[in-house]
């Protein structure tokens, strides 16, 4: 990594007179902040994401960054208590994960959902720096959504090839938006399960959130959940294909269908 800036929970390190940086200075150490936060999490089971209660399973992916003050000739390189509070306000939180990117152009569309704990980097007895020790939720990087949109008519299919270097299945909020009134049978030539839909309407838009197993219309509809069978579209990446063939049953209804997702990516910083 050769980049001076990150982004995380959408501000810049920049933003705030910092960069990152590589401290090696004898008379230099690490020395607790406060921050120096104990990640207690669970990944569940069939699941590579890490949440934050209970025990801890498995591996995530963890890295170290040096990050000290932006600063001209003739400023000081010293922290101020304020500066210190700022930054690990911001980054040291305990609310969850939240997105961050490093500003480098061969991974400006890599993002890690993490957070951070932090040390104190001090030199001659005043802070110059943190050590900042980044925590994910999983053991890889994702690439920023990737929409994909096909028009059905009855009958026909449509080929999804997954960007994801992992193999595996990831569940995409998938938006279907109907053409006509009566149901909707959508199979994925991997799994050869078929996702069913009735009682839709012209012009209706569902949307299906498999993650967070969420179905919504854009009409008001109490009804929804009667009239879904509750299995939720994957897009699957096996070792012998990448290849997704979704097809339309040919008693369905015309439907326009929007799959969008996060693809894996293994790498580190």
């Amino acid at each position: 990594m050769y980049a001076s800036d990150f982004e995380y929970a959408g501000m810049a390190l920049s933003d705030y007179g910092m960069m990152i940086c590589t401290f090696n200075r004898a008379g230099q150490k690490t020395v607790s902040s406060g921050a120096d936060l104990s990640f207690r999490t669970v990944k569940p089971a069939g699941s590579d994401l890490f949440r934050f209660y209970g025990a801890s399973y498995g591996e995530f992916y963890t890295c170290t960054l040096q990050i000290c003050r932006l600063f001209c000739h003739g400023d000081t390189p010293y922290l101020e208590p304020e500066r210190i509070s700022a930054l690990q306000r911001w980054l040291c939180r305990k609310d969850g994960y939240h997105p961050f990117r490093v500003i480098q152009d061969d991974l400006k569309d890599v993002f890690w959902n993490a957070t951070f704990s932090s040390k104190q980097i001090n030199s001659d007895g005043r802070p110059v720096g943190l050590e900042l020790t980044l925590c994910t939720d999983s053991p890889y990087a994702y690439l920023k959504s990737v929409p994909v949109s096909h028009s059905f008519t009855p009958g026909t299919a449509f080929s999804l090839f997954d960007l994801s270097d992992e193999t595996g299945s990831i569940y995409p909020v998938v938006k279907i938006t109907c053409k006509g009134s009566g149901k909707i049978q959508l199979q994925n030539s991997l799994d050869r399960k078929t996702v069913k839909l009735t009682g839709v309407s012209a012009d209706e838009t569902i949307a299906l959130d498999g993650k967070n197993k969420i179905i919504s219309s854009s009409l008001s509809r109490k009804d929804l959940p009667d009239h879904f069978n509750f299995y939720f579209p994957r897009i699957i990446n096996t070792i012998d294909t990448r290849e997704n063939i979704f097809t339309l049953s040919a008693d369905s209804v015309p439907c326009d269908i929007t799959f969008i997702y996060n693809p894996i990516i293994s790498t580190g910083l």
